[in-house]
């Protein structure tokens, strides 16, 4: 018999999933980008703040419709299948019930303060039923139908996307890690 998924789990669940729908996205990103005359180019300015704003969007609604559609078909995500938890839809897996677990999912998500208490509202519920969980009548269980070892490949990939991705465009992205390296000798050619 399944088990609630306990809110730990959930949450380290949804961070798993973020870096790796952020890490498919620069994935993407990265092809597009090296297939086209912009890469040489970006390498040599830093986006501005309309443009971040606006890949911020797009990642959100790409959190969304990978949301549905893996939840849709495999009743799970790469983050929960790493962590070993299975949606269990109470009224049918359809994608009615989809849209809305995932849309009111990345409402409190990506509002800091709904999704904190979206999350400690689970903590206090005996089912560890979030808001979007109930709305969308479903609960997480602590089993998973799906091979856990092909969530973690999906989630390792996804991350190493976006590792690189970070690497290869820091100077665009506005971050210019300065550790210091060079003061020491060792690091001089």
């Amino acid at each position: 018999m399944n088990t609630n998924a306990s809110m730990f789990n959930r949450f380290f669940a949804v961070f798993l999933d973020l870096l790796t729908f952020l890490g498919y996205a620069a994935g993407i990103a990265m092809a597009v980008l090296s297939s086209s005359e912009i890469d040489a180019d970006l390498h040599l300015q830093i986006f501005t703040k309309d443009q971040l704003i606006k890949a911020g969007i797009v990642v959100v609604l790409a959190y969304f419709v990978l949301d549905v559609l893996l939840t849709r078909i495999f009743a799970t995500t790469p983050g929960k299948l790493c962590m070993n938890c299975d949606v269990d839809f109470h009224a049918g897996n359809t994608m009615v019930h989809n849209i809305i677990r995932s849309f009111f999912k990345v409402v409190f998500l990506f509002s800091v303060i709904p999704g904190l208490i979206s999350y400690l509202y689970g903590s206090a519920n005996v089912d560890n039923q979030t808001i979007h969980d109930k709305i969308a009548r479903t609960n997480v269980t602590d089993t998973t139908r799906t091979p856990r070892g092909l969530g973690i490949f999906v989630v390792f990939v996804g991350i190493v996307l976006l590792v690189f991705f970070i690497i290869t465009y820091h100077s665009a992205l506005g971050i210019n890690p300065s550790l210091g390296l060079s003061d020491y000798k060792i690091f001089e050619f």
